[in-house]
């Protein structure tokens, strides 16, 4: 979609360009749930779109602009949008759980539910039937009425009382018919296919279905299809035998951790013998360091008198030192570092963390 706008105000926002429009063409994100257009206004990307105006990723000036909508990209909003009003009939249809919630996002969409505990043959149902749905071919109609006249329709949620003004309502044969102002595809066909990815417990009392739709459902199969093709590979298994094959190399992962802890905690005693008979001397303090290279490290805190020692131990793959002590308060001391340097932490007396840019001169430097 192609045409003009006149650009009446700009102004810097952040590293963008916000840009107030008349009479705009574009469709707000977050309307209806609803994510936005996108395209260009003159060479100027839309990053997002308000209702009063457009967020670009370039200055632009004031005054009359050409603009392009990505069609391709409402086409893909459209079927997750009536994949959205199918899968949430279908959800009402066969275990009367109605949609409360509803947030269409860049990679996938949601729906919130209004129950708890649903058993999982409920969402193989609602998804087939959703499917059986797209199969059919159904024409998609938007009907565009009056308040009153939309009342007579058997609508999936009722009207609004602040609703004024014209309604549109999407009707999908005799399965689906929902007043909405959004994008629809013509006819259930175009979706192709609808998957649910996922279902978490949310708020206590609702159940989040994530979805993806068309286009998006196409490309989770493929990149699904693909993963599962490399694991079958590398595992040498038949795609059948997969679970199998990954539950006895977690089991034999969960006995070599095993193994290795064993092995670490008949060691510990040595390395804290050796590392006690070089401390380094820091007024009152002795100071003992060892560098985290394997699960030893786990055992040895437990082993050093920290009446007597300062422990520090270095995780140079996580950035972090971790600090033992009865000499110091170290929740005390980590506060102190954080008013100097910029890391993070934080502990109780006797231990405490740190993560961030600071060195090990600097951490015995402040114990002086």
């Amino acid at each position: 979609m192609q045409g003009k706008i006149e650009i009446i105000e700009v102004k810097k926002e952040k590293q963008y360009y916000f840009a107030k429009i008349n009479h705009s063409p574009f469709y707000p994100d977050g309307k209806g749930g609803q994510i936005g257009d996108r395209g260009f206004v003159g060479e100027a990307k839309i990053v997002e779109v308000r209702d009063d105006g457009l967020l670009l990723d370039r200055e632009i000036n004031i005054g009359e602009h050409a603009f392009e909508i990505d069609e391709d990209r409402r086409f893909e909003i459209s079927q997750q949008h009536t994949a959205q009003h199918i899968l949430s009939a279908a959800f009402e249809k066969i275990a009367d759980l109605k949609t409360v919630g509803f947030k269409m996002g860049e990679e996938h969409s949601t729906i919130d539910l209004n129950g708890i505990d649903i058993d999982d043959k409920i969402f193989s149902e609602a998804e087939n039937l959703s499917n059986k749905i797209i199969a059919e071919c159904i024409i998609v109609e938007e009907i565009t009425t009056s308040k009153e006249e939309a009342n007579h329709f058997t609508l999936r949620k009722p009207l609004s009382e602040k609703v004024e003004g014209p309604v549109r309502i999407i009707k999908i044969g005799e399965f689906d018919e929902s007043a909405c102002g959004g994008f629809h595809v013509k006819n259930t066909g175009n979706i192709n296919l609808l998957k649910i990815i996922n279902t978490e417990k949310v708020k206590g009392n609702l159940t989040r279905i994530y979805f993806v739709a068309g286009k998006r459902a196409l490309q989770d199969y493929s990149l699904k299809h693909n993963l599962i093709e490399k694991l079958s590979l590398k595992l040498t298994s038949g795609i059948s035998q997969l679970d199998e094959k990954i539950e006895i190399l977690i089991q034999e992962n969960k006995e070599y951790k095993n193994k290795i802890k064993k092995i670490c905690e008949y060691a510990a005693p040595f390395i804290v013998n050796e590392i006690i008979k070089t401390p380094l001397i820091v007024k009152e303090h002795k100071i003992i360091y060892y560098k985290k290279e394997n699960d030893i490290a786990d055992f040895i805190s437990n082993l050093v008198d920290l009446n007597e020692y300062t422990l520090i131990v270095e995780d140079q793959e996580n950035s972090t030192f971790i600090i033992f002590s009865k000499k110091i308060n170290c929740k005390e001391f980590i506060n102190r570092l954080k008013e100097k340097y910029d890391i993070k932490g934080g502990g109780s007396e006797v231990r405490g963390n740190i993560k961030g840019k600071i060195s090990l001169d600097q951490i015995i430097d402040n114990l002086k």
